[in-house]
């Protein structure tokens, strides 16, 4: 079977959401395309119920089973993928319809592009501060697998998704990855996908967070990511560097008061949030960021804040 791409997404134990993205595959307007739904061991009939909603469907559906991390299974759905392009989206998400022509269209058009990345919206406005959503308004450097399409021949000669650190980065790596070999990248704000919004809950976030870790193993195989997506090349974004800025402060503030002032900026930052009690969380959220931060630089021997 030929076909100009292949839509490839990792699934666990999401039957329903899964069925949602599968419904808005298979409502893609482009005229040559197929689906692999790659089922990471699965327990509730996810494979099952997508197989059965495609029946009959003019589009061709695959589902296989490959358990492992997330690269892992997302660089043997490139290899078993028939497409000229490959494209990876979430089972969280809703690809609007003209997502995959859109990607194609502006590969065909460019041959030194390696791959290309889309807007991502979450599908309604948050109402809380920790609700769990995507939203990627522009070009990013993170190489978001939600929102991603590569040239298959490009992605299958490179590294491809790091296989070792499992959920989180193993995307950037990619990405980083087919630039070191020459690929370029375009971002293109008409390939929309649709990200939902859940509310796991505050501790929710904070375990999450120690996922940052692996950050520090793509930084050392790949350094321009510091230029790139560090503040000070160093530091994970702004807020961290003014955190541990004021955790230095009222450490040195015992002996010089002068050195309070160096708080300001990360109160600054909790001001916004204005309630105390999320005050507070941000700050129990930025604390495990940096323990995080600090497990991954002892790790992988990258040093990260």
């Amino acid at each position: 079977m030929s076909v100009d791409v292949t839509a490839i997404v990792p699934v666990r134990n999401r039957r329903d959401r899964m069925l949602r993205c599968l419904d808005a595959l298979l409502a893609q307007d482009h005229p040559s395309y197929e689906i692999l739904v790659l089922d990471n061991g699965s327990t509730d009939g996810t494979g099952e119920a997508c197989l059965a909603r495609a029946a009959g469907a003019r589009v061709p559906v695959r589902v296989v089973r490959i358990e492992g991390t997330l690269g892992y299974i997302r660089n043997r759905g490139a290899e078993l993928a028939a497409g000229r392009y490959v494209a990876f989206t979430d089972s969280d998400c809703m690809p609007r319809p003209s997502w995959l022509s859109t990607a194609v269209r502006a590969l065909d058009e460019d041959p030194g592009l390696g791959f290309v990345c889309g807007r991502t919206v979450a599908e309604e406005e948050p109402v809380e501060l920790w609700a769990r959503t995507v939203q990627v308004p522009r070009f990013s450097y993170r190489f978001e697998s939600c929102n991603v399409v590569f040239r298959a021949e490009a992605l299958r000669a490179s590294a491809g998704f790091d296989e070792v650190i499992g959920d989180g980065w193993e995307d950037t790596a990619a990405g980083f990855d087919l630039l070191t070999r020459g690929w370029r990248v375009a971002f293109l704000p008409d390939a929309v996908v649709v990200h939902d919004v859940t509310y796991p809950g505050f501790w929710w976030h904070v375990r999450r967070e120690q996922r940052q870790q692996n950050l520090a193993r793509v930084v050392r195989r790949y350094p321009e990511v510091r230029r790139r997506l560090l503040f000070a090349r160093v530091f994970f974004h702004m807020r961290s560097a003014a955190c541990l800025l004021a955790l230095g402060a009222l450490a040195a503030g015992r002996r010089r008061r002068r050195a309070l002032w160096a708080v300001l900026p990360y109160a600054l930052f909790l001001l916004r949030v204005r309630h105390p009690r999320e005050m507070a969380r941000l700050l129990v959220f930025d604390l495990a960021l940096h323990v995080a931060m600090l497990r991954g630089s002892a790790r992988y021997r990258s040093l990260l804040i």
